[in-house]
């Protein structure tokens, strides 16, 4: 299995599989518009290939950080733009990383996770890998992060 890797936080570093990836780009700050009434998380939403694409702050939405806590003042962001049928999300993210080849005996099950502010953290937790570095990466499934925004989009 291919993954792309990142940095959630200087500390947290997951991967996305690469089957439902459609682009990574950087967005400056400026390009993104705030939407009001939004979950918080939600960055807003971007002009991308012509389309409408909203914006999250994955960190922030998983309940283990945010990339505006991280006292970095960002010049651009990076955006993981994943797709699941017709729909797109922007998941930006602290640092992109590499893309990396896994056989599935080597994904652990996931950690597990008591806190209730992780919720959508649990929803998409799929496993755990460790890379050459010893660096424990989390698996993450995008589709579970899309459902529970269109699901939370109007509370």
């Amino acid at each position: 299995m291919q993954f792309l890797s990142f940095y959630l936080t200087p500390e947290n570093k997951a991967v996305l599989p690469t089957d439902r990836l459609a682009e990574v780009f950087s967005l400056e700050p400026s390009h993104v518009t705030p939407i009001p009434d939004m979950p918080a998380g939600v960055m807003g939403v971007c002009n991308w290939r012509s389309q409408v694409l909203w914006l999250v702050d994955l960190a922030y939405l998983l309940g283990i950080g945010s990339l505006f806590s991280q006292d970095l003042d960002y010049q651009k962001y990076t955006i993981v733009v994943v797709r699941n049928k017709s729909k797109v999300l922007g998941l930006a993210v602290k640092e992109l990383g590499n893309m990396m080849g896994y056989d599935r005996s080597q994904i652990q099950p996931p950690p597990k996770i008591a806190m209730p502010q992780m919720q959508v953290l649990t929803l998409c937790l799929k496993g755990q890998i460790i890379n050459p570095n010893g660096e424990n990466m989390l698996i993450l499934d995008a589709n579970p992060i899309m459902e529970f925004l269109a699901k939370h989009r109007h509370q």
